[in-house]
């Protein structure tokens, strides 16, 4: 909530607005620069700089950048910087909801070192020092990574709304991009196939590798492989992207094919934790221990098949899904999040997106530390 005088707020102030109100001074080309750069809320990626003067951040004017979030008050904190190590200082201004500092509420002022994360609201912002060269340099990456997100979205299959199957997902990525992936297809007319792949490590490297991995799957191109044996799968993945080849990206896997003529699952799991298939009796877990893809050329992979109950539901999710930090600072585990998927409505048309939004809503507020993969499938 606001303070009581922001009811003045216009309606119309809809982006964030950064006033400069330091004295031009003369550039020099590697002299450092304090900014503010959004990581979550309004505009992620917006860089502000502040120098020795305050800059003010809050919902109306007389602050410099109007942030139009209702928990942000009409002069919510400022930001200051001093001496010459890159440090800096900011300071709650009396604000109703608080101003936080690496999820700590800032009393009165508070050193602002590099890397500390800024919040106010429901608006993140990251502590930088750089020269322009690192800043032209981190805007070029950032730029990488958009179109990286852009090119991993683009390839998600189209849900699946009508029919004996059917499936809901959602896809977060992280702001660093991590390398998730996932895709669902029809064999024939009885065997219905599903995936989801986490690759090693973050940034463009990694989700380029998910998307080489998601195009082979997708166009069933393994030569020699048999698309409705998960074992034969992975052995054939294992052999195609080994480390050594591919820069030492390894990624874990569950794949699994679903038989309408038996009701029966078949799956294989390599490296990744286990996808959950929702019953009358309970959830149960499936997963083979397998190692993950590329990490042993000759390793060995088993798979194994469960019945499946009509109108039956299976989760298949990334660790973002539960490696994260709740409200309260403590860090989540799959046992956290194990309670959400036994509660997802019955009958619910995009269980995915009601866990997603019920399971974000209870970790802390900011950017997320992994893509938030999830991918669910309604076997009718």
């Amino acid at each position: 909530m606001s303070d009581s005088g922001d009811t003045e707020h216009a309606s119309n102030d809809r982006t964030t607005i950064m006033t400069t109100l330091a004295r031009p001074r003369p550039v020099v080309a590697d002299a450092r620069e304090h900014y503010l750069v959004q990581l979550d809320g309004l505009t992620p990626g917006q860089r502000i700089p502040f120098g020795r003067q305050p800059l003010r951040l809050g919902r109306r004017a007389p602050a410099h950048v109007l942030l139009a979030d209702p928990e942000v008050s009409g002069l919510h904190c400022e930001v200051v910087a001093r001496g010459s190590a890159g440090d800096a200082l900011v300071t709650d201004l009396n604000s109703t909801n608080g101003t936080f500092l690496d999820g700590r509420r800032v009393q009165g002022s508070m050193r602002l070192a590099q890397g500390m994360k800024l919040q106010l609201g429901r608006q993140v912002f990251v502590h930088e020092y750089r020269t322009p060269a690192d800043v032209a340099q981190a805007e070029e990456l950032a730029h990488d990574l958009e179109k990286a997100c852009r090119y991993v979205q683009s390839l998600l299959p189209a849900r699946l709304t009508d029919g004996d199957v059917l499936t809901d997902w959602c896809f977060q990525p992280s702001t660093q991009l991590g390398g998730d992936a996932f895709g669902h297809f029809a064999l024939d007319d009885d065997r219905f196939a599903c995936y989801l792949i986490d690759v090693s490590g973050h940034g463009a490297g990694a989700a380029m590798h998910s998307v080489s991995v998601m195009n082979v799957l997708r166009r069933r191109v393994l030569p020699g492989t048999d698309f409705g044996d998960p074992a034969d799968v992975l052995r054939s993945l294992n052999a195609l992207f080994p480390m050594d080849a591919h820069d030492g990206l390894v990624f874990s896997i569950w794949y699994g094919v679903f038989d309408r003529r038996d009701r029966r699952l078949r799956y294989a799991s390599g490296g990744h934790h286990p996808a959950y298939l929702e019953t009358p009796a309970g959830l149960v877990p499936l997963r083979t221990r397998n190692l993950v893809i590329g990490a042993w050329p000759d390793a060995g992979f088993s798979a194994a098949d469960v019945a499946v109950p009509p109108g039956a539901r299976l989760f298949v999710f990334s660790d973002g899904a539960f490696e994260l930090h709740a409200r309260d600072g403590t860090a989540w585990t799959l046992n956290d999040l194990l309670p959400w998927l036994a509660r997802v409505p019955p009958g619910d048309d995009a269980p995915a997106r009601w866990l997603q939004r019920v399971v974000l809503d209870q970790a802390r507020p900011g950017p997320l530390d992994d893509d938030f993969s999830l991918l669910t499938v309604t076997l009718m």
